[in-house]
């Protein structure tokens, strides 16, 4: 070792700086391209990735929004079947609704003379259910049961009504006789 320091002191000054000049070079080009080029590369795949990862979470929030939106209009929409099917039943709702008229309109304090079911009518998606009435009563007792029927959630169409007195003259008690069709309807079987 003491060799070669005694040589390199024996070269003139422009010579020694030269030399150590390249062994910086060498230094730096070792380090640019060994550790610093490397890394740097790194860097640019991390940046890379971070760019795809923010797309990514991005795309995913979205779709999270949308689940959201799709999960919230898919329970509207069941919400409004479940409507539909209380204004629009299954076969086994029929008589018990027919019965619920038919107790509304004695508990209305109306004598019902005729209350019959006629055949069923077939439509393109759902099936009607028509009903002759021959209710008597005074017209508070008519009125509060038409009054029933209107408010229920079921759809009740009352048609064809016509309206008599009992009998010819004044009645004190204004004892009405109604005759009427009701229709309801329920959901055609798929």
């Amino acid at each position: 070792m003491n060799d070669f320091i005694d040589k390199f002191n024996s070269f003139p000054l422009g010579q020694k700086v030269l030399f150590l000049v390249l062994i910086m070079v060498g230094i730096f080009i070792g380090f640019w391209m060994g550790i610093h080029k490397p890394m740097e590369e790194e860097i640019q795949q991390a940046d890379q990735e971070i760019v795809r990862l923010q797309q990514e979470k991005a795309r995913l929030e979205q779709l999270r929004r949308n689940r959201e939106q799709v999960v919230q209009r898919l329970e509207d929409l069941q919400r409004q079947l479940l409507v539909a099917r209380e204004k629009l039943p299954a076969n086994a709702e029929i008589p018990s609704l027919l019965q619920r008229i038919h107790n509304q309109g004695k508990t209305a304090g109306l004598e019902i003379n005729k209350f019959k079911r006629n055949s069923d009518i077939v439509r393109e998606h759902f099936i009607e259910i028509p009903v002759e009435m021959e209710l008597v009563g005074t017209y508070d007792e008519l009125a509060n049961f038409f009054f029933y029927i209107g408010r229920m959630t079921r759809i009740v169409d009352v048609s064809d009504v016509t309206l008599t007195r009992r009998a010819k003259g004044l009645s004190p008690e204004g004892i009405l006789v109604v005759t009427a069709s009701a229709r309801t309807f329920r959901l055609k079987s798929q």
